[in-house]
């Protein structure tokens, strides 16, 4: 081990026993000790996207050197090859819709999809075959595909084909869809750059702009939803809407001014992580947030998964800081 991974580890340590206090989390208690998932990736050259959780399959790892799968029983990552020509590609989202596995190349390569993570075939035609995927989402039979151009792509067969569903869409400015939600008739889309967008399901034809409360700068990431309440990332905290969006509030008590790279709704809980490597948690839709006492040496945290077992974080290390994924297990009940 380098001496600078070897600080870094110490300086983790030091920090986490002088500060940690176990807490709970939906009537669960987390342990004390942060753990580090070290195999399967070269930590100071990978560079974290995000990380998904896929129920009945686990987690997976998206990063500028491709795809990798979380293998629980050995404490590693493996890496899955999309293609042999993309093996090194920076893949930006990993999702399954009705058995098949979906994933988006960030640069330009497009869609793919796979029965067993292992044989895969593109899909897609014209400029979706060659977008910049950046959101996937899928809903009942839908499959929505989101790309750097601001284009929401819609398929009912599993990607075969394809038609855009982006009218009402501001076309002027630098900006890029975040991702999706949906709530009752609702579908909602986070504009970084923009807004929030919102659409009828079932009698709307074209997308409504919503930003009304929202921060001047418009750098917004993730949305999220618990029941019929909307809450989004912001560069002020998170902001929570409960008029499915047609206007927001800041509900970011101790995160003002925060910048939130990351937001997840599990369980009826909110997880909200920053650019400067601190974790929040909220069990009250956002009017309390507590945080969970460790930070990583100010690094970003790119990713967040929660499961029954424990909260997962994926941390990028700026310069030569290494980027790794840990996790927080919760204690088993005695």
């Amino acid at each position: 081990m380098s001496k600078l991974r070897l600080l870094f580890f110490l300086t983790i340590v030091v920090f986490f026993h002088v500060n940690g206090t176990a807490q709970t989390i939906a009537g669960k208690v987390l342990s004390k000790e942060w753990k580090t998932i070290e195999y399967g990736y070269k930590p100071d050259s990978i560079q974290i996207d995000n990380i998904y959780y896929i129920h009945g399959d686990g987690m997976f790892m998206c990063s500028n050197k491709g795809l990798y799968y979380y293998v629980d029983s050995l404490f590693r990552f493996k890496k899955i090859e999309v293609s042999p020509n993309l093996k090194n590609s920076r893949v930006s989202i990993v999702m399954k819709h009705l058995d098949y596995y979906y994933v988006g190349f960030r640069d330009g390569y497009g869609l793919f999809r796979s029965e067993d993570l292992k044989k895969w075939e593109p899909l897609g035609s014209g400029k979706l075959g060659t977008s910049k995927i950046f959101y996937l989402y899928s809903m009942d039979s839908m499959l929505f595909v989101c790309n750097w151009q601001k284009t929401i792509y819609l398929s009912h067969n599993l990607g075969k084909t394809f038609r855009g569903i982006s009218v009402g869409f501001n076309a002027l400015g630098k900006s890029y869809i975040n991702n999706i939600e949906n709530s009752e008739e609702y579908m909602f889309c986070s504009m970084h750059g923009d807004g929030v967008y919102s659409l009828n399901i079932k009698k709307g034809e074209s997308w409504e702009y919503n930003s009304k409360g929202l921060p001047e700068s418009k750098n917004i990431g993730d949305l999220a939803d618990i029941g019929k309440t909307l809450f989004i990332a912001t560069d002020n905290g998170v902001y929570r809407s409960d008029n499915k969006a047609s206007s927001w509030k800041a509900y970011n008590t101790g995160m003002e001014g925060k910048l939130i790279t990351r937001l997840i709704a599990e369980g009826g809980v909110l997880y909200a992580a920053t650019d400067k490597g601190e974790l929040f948690f909220s069990e009250d839709q956002a009017v309390t947030w507590k945080k969970i006492a460790i930070d990583f040496m100010q690094s970003p945290i790119t990713g967040i998964c929660a499961t029954d077992k424990a909260i997962f974080v994926a941390v990028n290390g700026e310069g030569a800081k290494p980027s790794y994924v840990y996790y927080l297990p919760f204690m088993k009940k005695k």
